[in-house]
């Protein structure tokens, strides 16, 4: 069979050797896993392309080449593995979710090299009119562009469709729906043992339920009366917060306190987790708080139902309504500086009607 094929020629990428040609229409970028260098070209020019056009004329190139790329799916374990001591545990587990659910249904039979950047944009449309904030989809598409950027820097292909597919638009901030101190004292009342001391320890902490399900008796000082923030739990698997500044030293309230003692008369003999589930151990995940006791605790006290994360939102918005310094807030909060905490919660800062200016003696 006659190729209609061009000239190859040369060109460097990452001070590496590539050919570039048309085979029958279609544009071919191979690396040649050679440095840039006069030696190497000659090499190239006058050994590499002509047994190359050799190979095409006589077959051998493609009988090669048909199963050199490997699929998305083959590749993928080759990522992940590769990035396995960078990640956290927690990380690696989410990632890996995210392909099996997410990527591995659309583009895990197709080979590296047959990507489009058509068809990325296509998946990535269907994610978000599926359901999924832009801000989820992007994360995914995250996600699916490491696996291939891997793929581009092993040299197994020469660009990146997944990168060249734009991002989704900004998502628009979910609004903050705080609970009001009427509602909180509601579900106190109906809330018994260790769940209210659990639901307590969120509204009157700020903390998030990854940290709250993490928190061992260790972490607790009665004397200097503080809880110490420096694990979190997801899917079963226990690491470092989600930032530096995550991990931090935050008061035990008055309020707080009683609750506190009270878990430790439930708890404390066991000296592992404040927290435990029925089976003796810590929960699996804050979904397991939010499916379970949660939203039964919410109907039974017959408060309008919201996302346990919103008990955080509550810490930080009553707080500043009640003219709490910022910057505590901050710390408390865990977040890296003021300014993401006043950017976030700035609707609930109070601020004076009347404030007097240098223009009023105008």
């Amino acid at each position: 069979m006659i190729h209609n094929m061009t000239q190859p020629k040369l060109f460097v990428r990452g001070k590496k050797l590539w050919i570039r040609f048309s085979l029958d229409g279609k544009v071919v970028k191979k690396p040649l896993h050679l440095d840039d260098s006069k030696t190497n070209v000659k090499i190239a020019n006058l050994q590499i392309i002509p047994q190359l056009i050799l190979k095409i004329n006589s077959g051998e190139f493609f009988e090669n080449e048909k199963d050199k790329i490997p699929t998305v799916d083959a590749y993928t374990e080759i990522s992940f593995s590769a990035h396995e001591c960078e990640r956290k545990p927690t990380t690696t587990v989410d990632y890996k979710n995210i392909y099996r659910k997410h990527i591995k249904p659309t583009f895990g039979h197709v080979k590296l090299d047959e990507i489009k950047v058509s068809e990325v944009n296509t998946w990535k449309n269907a994610l978000f009119t599926g359901g999924l904030s832009s801000r989820r989809v992007n994360s995914i598409k995250k996600v699916f562009g490491t696996i291939i950027e891997d793929a581009v820097l092993d040299e197994i292909i020469t660009s990146n469709p997944v990168r060249k597919s734009k991002p989704l638009p900004p998502h628009v901030e979910k609004d903050i729906y705080p609970f009001s101190m009427e509602e909180i004292r509601q579900i106190l009342e109906v809330a018994k043992g260790q769940d209210k001391n659990l639901i307590a320890t969120l509204f009157m902490t700020g903390i998030r339920t990854g940290e709250l399900i993490a928190l061992k008796w260790k972490n607790i000082d009665f004397e200097k009366r503080t809880i110490e923030i420096d694990a979190t739990i997801g899917r079963g698997i226990e690491g470092t917060p989600k930032t530096k500044s995550s991990i931090r030293t935050i008061p035990i309230l008055d309020s707080l306190y009683e609750y506190i003692v009270d878990q430790y008369r439930l708890t404390g003999d066991k000296n592992s987790y404040v927290f435990l589930n029925p089976n003796g151990t810590h929960f699996f995940d804050s979904k397991n708080l939010r499916d379970g006791l949660w939203k039964k605790v919410l109907k039974k006290a017959d408060v309008k139902y919201r996302t346990i994360y919103q008990t955080r939102h509550t810490f930080c918005s009553l707080n500043l309504q009640n003219g709490a310094d910022l910057i505590w807030v901050s710390k408390v909060m865990g977040h890296k500086n003021p300014k993401i905490t006043l950017e976030k919660y700035s609707k609930f800062v109070p601020s004076d009607s009347k404030i007097s200016t240098v223009f009023d003696e105008l």
